[in-house]
């Protein structure tokens, strides 16, 4: 078991809105419960500074499924200006997270002969461009057929244009959240579209195990303890 002496600063984009900080608390409190040895702390990446106090060893894990992006930012700020701080890497691409969005899709009704777009929230940042390019790969090799990326702002291929180009395949249209939480990027994908539009990889209930385990992984990685996942 861990020493106490170890903090898991669990770091999200401080621009999160009220529905996406309730399902960011939920799963902190799922972490907490489930590493009890850890001091686990629900983070804003920006006011990291402000949580300097606590254990010698803080490992900083983003709760983001892309590296880059403004906490990504936020985290090289951070460590620069406290090189005791751990950062590690961000949930994803991973395939836990590919596996739990398949899920999302049976679950929404999608069936094998659909044409899968992937929503992503849009960016700019090269790091995070080239996480969703590897998070679609993972999806694909998961549900076993083409999965094509659209993204609300940013540089990739607009979602609403993305859904335009899978439905002259003449096929049923579903449009897979890859976002962790509900909130303002979840509920635009709503709105482009889709015949079908799958859940958030979290939702404002009990999160999925997966990605439970997934932060509590990214901690002892960032360590150098136990096998890194699969990316």
């Amino acid at each position: 078991m861990r020493s106490p002496s170890e903090a898991l600063l669990a770091c999200s984009s401080a621009r999160s809105d009220a529905t996406e900080r309730l399902a960011l608390r939920m799963l902190v409190g799922a972490v907490r419960r489930d590493a009890p040895s850890l001091d686990v702390r629900d983070v804003p990446a920006d006011l990291l500074a402000s949580d300097s106090a606590g254990p010698p060893v803080r490992v900083a894990v983003p709760l983001t499924l892309t590296e880059g992006g403004d906490v990504g930012a936020a985290l090289s700020i951070a460590a620069r200006n406290d090189p005791t701080l751990v950062v590690a890497r961000a949930l994803g691409p991973d395939w836990a997270l590919a596996e739990v969005c398949v899920q999302r899709l049976v679950e929404a009704g999608a069936r094998k002969g659909d044409s899968i777009v992937l929503g992503v929230a849009g960016s700019h940042d090269d790091a995070t461009i080239a996480g969703y390019s590897r998070a679609a790969q993972l999806v694909s090799a998961v549900w076993g057929g083409p999965v094509h990326i659209g993204s609300v702002g940013g540089r990739d291929t607009p979602l609403t244009d993305a859904v335009d180009i899978a439905r002259a395949y003449g096929r049923r249209v579903v449009v897979a959240s890859y976002v962790l939480t509900p909130g303002r990027s979840a509920e635009m994908f709503r709105h482009v579209g889709g015949d079908l539009v799958t859940e958030p990889l979290i939702g404002g209930g009990v999160p999925d195990p997966r990605v439970v385990s997934l932060v509590v992984s990214r901690f002892h990685q960032a360590l150098g303890v136990g096998v890194p996942s699969l990316r």
